[in-house]
């Protein structure tokens, strides 16, 4: 960083050693990772419990039907997209207040999930938590940027989002235990009851730690505040103002990528958001009873966890996303192709597709998501970026939620061929969009002369990625 760039922004001392950087980073990663991290493991944990609660017995007594059923993991999509659009709110509100109150929303309703006595009251609650998840989940992409590099957050991201398989194995071990415990409620209700009181505690905690911005962590020393703050402004070219910049905005409306990327995601969803509520399901067709079934479904979300971390390491260190979530789409839809053709009678090897397809889209999703921030030019574009993306992708799990009808047991081989299908679609257009990140690259070098990705002009916040300096990560 120059003198002259440290006197725009109001800065007499800009130097720090690279000691005093890479300690400041690492007390920030150990403190806003976990608790961005936690709050997602509860609210995937909120989100998909209602597949495990199906498997135990939920709705017995009120009747209800496969059909019934896909709309009860339908419409909690339905309010996710209709309210995607907080995500702009996170550019001007305050975000500890805010995310407090979006956990303590969906967590509640969680809860009250243990007291309905009927398929409209289930329907309801499920979509307010897709609502007030709305308002959370998908502006942590956005809120990450404000403290890392586009270098860093592929890594970062990745260990934000492998809190989701995680969620999904202790859920899945925690709903067996649950559902062998002898109580005076019914096991399902006892689940409801028991994964969706760690989010209202969460909520507290979120409202009394989570960083208002990179200058106001109370975990750094005042230095250590300026360090990551400047530091990211560096690697961004803008500082956050708290306002919404409505010409960057919308910028992101008529750019190409943000709706390859939003196809991208569609696909990934389509598997991604169906898998939780259904992945004991496809276990239980395979010959499982519907309790080995919840335990042994925590396996291959425990690969996915190790698969999300490396690849997403991986990827920053070699500055590229696409090519990433090329070959994991690929891995994922092998896995299902071999989920489609195998006979059910081969236990042992559709079992380990399920690790391909686990071990396959999560860490796509994850990339995806990073992939989309890194291309933005503001955080106001990155916004509306996400908003897009989030609002096409999340109707990949309506599309998702009605794959598996049990009509198609035990062998659910059209769900699967079309999860296969459209996993090939994404690697494809991740595919193209890369190759056409690397032509826009050469072709802005070629003109304008080399740019390092770590290092962003500050001019670039009014003309956003569309600045003659801005380079893309292909």
């Amino acid at each position: 960083m120059d003198a002259k760039e440290a006197e725009e922004n109001g800065w007499t001392e800009y130097t720090w050693t690279p000691e005093e950087e890479a300690q400041a980073l690492r007390k920030l990663d150990w403190n806003l990772i976990p608790l961005l991290g936690a709050l997602y493991l509860v609210s995937y944990i909120d989100r998909g419990n209602v597949g495990n609660a199906y498997t135990a017995g939920m709705g017995k007594e009120w009747g209800i039907t496969s059909a019934d059923y896909s709309w009860i993991v339908t419409v909690l999509y339905i309010g996710y997209i209709l309210f995607h659009w907080l995500i702009l709110v996170w550019t001007f509100v305050p975000i500890p207040l805010w995310t407090a109150l979006m956990a303590f929303g969906w967590g509640s309703m969680s809860i009250l999930q243990a007291a309905t006595v009927n398929f409209a009251g289930l329907m309801a609650l499920r979509f307010l938590i897709g609502g007030f998840e709305a308002g959370y989940v998908p502006a942590v992409a956005l809120y990450m940027t404000f403290f890392y590099r586009r270098g860093e957050m592929g890594f970062r991201y990745g260990l934000f989002i492998s809190f989701s398989p995680l969620a999904s194995c202790f859920a899945s071990a925690l709903a067996y235990g649950l559902v062998h415990a002898r109580t005076s409620v019914e096991s399902w209700q006892l689940l409801f009851l028991v994964e969706g009181a760690p989010t209202i505690v969460l909520a507290v905690v979120a409202y009394f730690f989570l960083p208002a911005s990179p200058s106001q962590c109370r975990f750094l020393t005042e230095r250590e505040n300026q360090i990551i703050s400047r530091r990211a402004i560096k690697g961004r070219g803008e500082k956050r103002d708290g306002k919404l910049n409505f010409k960057q905005a919308f910028a992101a409306f008529y750019d190409y990528k943000n709706y390859l990327q939003a196809m991208i995601i569609f696909c990934l969803n389509t598997a991604f958001g169906s898998l939780p509520a259904y992945l004991p399901t496809i276990l239980q067709g395979m010959g499982y009873t519907s309790l080995r079934a919840q335990g042994l479904s925590a396996c291959p979300y425990l690969t996915a966890w190790i698969a999300c971390v490396t690849a997403s390491f991986i990827s920053d260190k070699v500055r590229t996303r696409g090519i990433f979530v090329m070959l994991f789409s690929s891995a994922g839809a092998a896995g299902y192709v071999m989920l489609a053709v195998l006979p059910v009678s081969s236990v042992g090897v559709r079992y380990f597709a399920t690790f391909l397809v686990c071990a396959g889209v999560f860490p796509a999703v994850a990339l995806t998501f990073t992939w989309v921030t890194d291309n933005q030019g503001s955080a106001s574009k990155r916004g509306a970026g996400l908003a897009i993306f989030g609002m096409f992708g999340q109707c990949g799990p309506i599309l998702g939620a009605r794959l598996f009808p049990k009509s198609d047991g035990p062998s659910y081989s059209k769900g699967m061929w079309v999860c296969a299908g459209i996993l090939f679609a994404a690697a494809l257009i991740a595919f193209i969009l890369s190759l056409s990140l690397r032509w826009q690259n050469k072709r802005r070098d070629e003109k304008h002369g080399k740019s390092d990705l770590d290092y962003v002009p500050t001019e670039v916040e009014d003309k956003g990625d569309a600045h003659p300096m801005y380079r893309y990560v292909p």
